[in-house]
């Protein structure tokens, strides 16, 4: 019998302590009195995490950009957070100061105050974040889509896998692609005030970290709807950048991961106000299919609906 992967890992836990308080969602929300306070946890593992070339400060934004954009996808704003850090031997008071100075700049960024945590021993630079935020208003799930919604992104995608293929498996590409797919790998960008002002119109909503199939898949499954999909949420220079290296298309889009998007469902009643929030805020908004009867998520090509299988990072399995 083979090893559990992340996903069944998951499924096993919520036996043991039920769906109604291990919720499969990018949050939990906690009730406190009649206060509701909004928790995320992530974890970091620099030997599956961080790609050759990412600075030490860099790592330790990225491990903050994980949850903040769990939170910012329910329109939640991240208050404070905790770090529990595992350092490897060897690892210089120079290396310490760079990790410091990466959380201190990240928490300026994203408005969030570090409140303390835990440090241990470890093989391996290990971060965990707990992260929280309070939010009294309803706030849109994975399974909250209905028919007749719009499917919307709010960023491309690709940049991230294409950044990925070149830092670890050499593919080539010009100066000014190379630049732009480092920095998404580098430096992710989660929507935090689209995030914050657009999630009161979201039916349902997802960080697509894990990849835009897994995010899809799992909201059309909760939502007990059928996702059509007929638009690549994609710019040409990543298009090109496919067809001259021989890479599927399909594959760099659906299957990477990284990206860090909100990938949300929205009613036509409130597509304009949608547009509008993102306009001003300069988000570059993807409009990729909407929701119907049915289930699976579909690609509509050549006017004929083909699965869109789960494709992208799942711990213990990719």
């Amino acid at each position: 019998m083979k090893n559990p992967d992340e996903q069944e890992i998951i499924k096993i836990f919520q036996s043991r302590f039920g769906k109604s308080s291990f919720l499969g969602d990018d949050v939990e929300v906690l009730k406190i009195g009649s206060s509701r306070i909004i928790v995320k946890s992530d974890m970091l593992v620099a030997n599956t995490d961080v790609p050759k070339g990412m600075k030490i400060s860099e790592i330790a934004r990225k491990s903050l950009v994980a949850c903040v954009s769990d939170l910012v996808c329910k329109g939640v704003k991240p208050s404070f957070a905790t770090i529990a850090l595992a350092i490897p031997r060897g690892f210089t008071r120079k290396m310490v100061n760079q990790l410091a100075n990466g959380f201190a700049s990240a928490s300026k960024e994203f408005g969030l105050k570090i409140v303390g945590g835990d440090t241990n021993q470890g093989q391996d630079l290990v971060i965990e974040v707990s992260m929280f935020g309070a939010y009294n208003k309803k706030i849109p799930s994975r399974g909250g889509a209905k028919i007749g919604d719009i499917i919307l992104t709010s960023g491309p995608f690709g940049y991230s896998s294409s950044g990925l293929k070149i830092i670890l498996e050499e593919y080539k590409a010009n100066r000014q692609f190379l630049k732009k797919c480092k920095k998404a790998v580098m430096h992710p960008i989660p929507k935090l005030q689209f995030g914050l002002q657009a999630s009161k119109y979201f039916s349902s909503s997802m960080d697509s970290s894990d990849g835009l199939s897994i995010t899809l898949n799992d909201m059309s499954e909760q939502s007990k709807h059928r996702f059509v999909i007929f638009g690549f949420p994609t710019k040409y220079d990543v298009i090109e950048f496919a067809a001259r290296n021989k890479i599927d298309l399909k594959n760099l889009v659906f299957c990477g991961g990284e990206e860090y998007e909100i990938v949300f469902t929205v009613s036509t009643l409130y597509l304009q106000q949608i547009r509008n929030i993102a306009r001003k805020l300069k988000v570059p908004l993807f409009v990729i299919g909407y929701v119907t009867k049915g289930k699976d998520v579909v690609l509509m090509e050549k006017f004929k609906p083909r699965k869109i299988k789960r494709c992208g990072w799942v711990h213990l399995r990719s």
